[in-house]
């Protein structure tokens, strides 16, 4: 026998071997599967300030906002809740919360939308238990941009002092708008403002003002820190009350 026949042969053993006894193995390795998670339609911010003072008086001003958006081709829902608490060392001079709600459905998914509004205001020193107020209409979106967006609003509803001397339902007209304005990459600057004016008597009307300045402090947190003044007018308060209740001051705001 040829050196090389028996080389051939003995290559050919070596092969059957290692197959039948499992000498010889291919290694496959698994590929890498990932798996994108599809980004959240909720957004939203938690908002927090405090302020204290001691010596010969002593004080602490307290707020805590907190708002959710969820936002679809088709919808859009926005909530809002704030609290503002303030005390001295004689008595409590504020206690009060607000809460809204409001739900917007795209007409032919264009800029044209149709709203639905619920809206609860709490005040420990007003001469009533509670105002609630009930919406809806048709809002438009005027423009949306990276670093502006304006949406404006027409509907009418009605508002109601639970527990006032007059506690009837008063018809309303809703005028109202949006606004937001990304002054750099860091600083920005917004104004929501709804007018209720009374079908009864045109002079008679309520007014709903929030405005404020954003800065950015933290990018990986998404930390801000806002200046913001919230106004709630009523031209006609019950008899003991001022017209306006207005709440301002600073805060740290975390989105999510």
């Amino acid at each position: 026998m040829k050196v090389s026949t028996f080389l051939f042969h003995l290559f050919c053993l070596f092969l059957t071997t290692g197959a039948c006894f499992g000498q010889t193995s291919v290694e496959i390795e698994n590929p890498e599967i990932i798996i994108e998670e599809e980004p959240s339609i909720w957004s939203g911010s938690f908002t927090a300030g405090l302020n204290g003072k001691s010596g010969n008086s002593q004080s602490v001003d307290m707020n805590v906002e907190m708002n959710w958006v969820r936002e679809t081709d088709f919808s859009k829902t926005d909530l809002i809740a704030n609290y503002f608490y303030s005390t001295n060392q004689l008595a409590t001079v504020t206690d009060r919360f607000f809460g809204q709600a409001r739900q917007e459905r795209k007409i032919r998914e264009g800029r044209l939308s149709a709203f639905a509004q619920t809206a609860v205001n709490w005040d420990r020193f007003k001469n009533y238990d509670y105002r609630i107020a009930l919406h809806s209409g048709l809002s438009y979106e005027v423009f949306k941009k990276e670093d502006r967006s304006l949406t404006t609003r027409l509907g009418a509803g009605a508002s109601k002092e639970v527990g006032a001397v007059i506690d009837d339902w008063i018809p309303e007209l809703q005028l109202g708008a949006d606004w937001e304005r990304d002054i750099t990459d860091t600083v920005k600057t917004y104004c929501n403002i709804d007018y209720y004016p009374s079908f009864k008597n045109f002079e008679e009307f309520r007014l709903n003002t929030n405005v404020g300045l954003e800065f950015l402090i933290d990018w990986e947190k998404d930390i801000n820190f806002r200046i913001f003044a919230f106004n709630r007018y009523d031209n006609t308060p019950p008899a003991g009350n001022v017209s306006s209740d207005l709440d301002y001051g600073f805060a740290l705001s975390f989105d999510f």
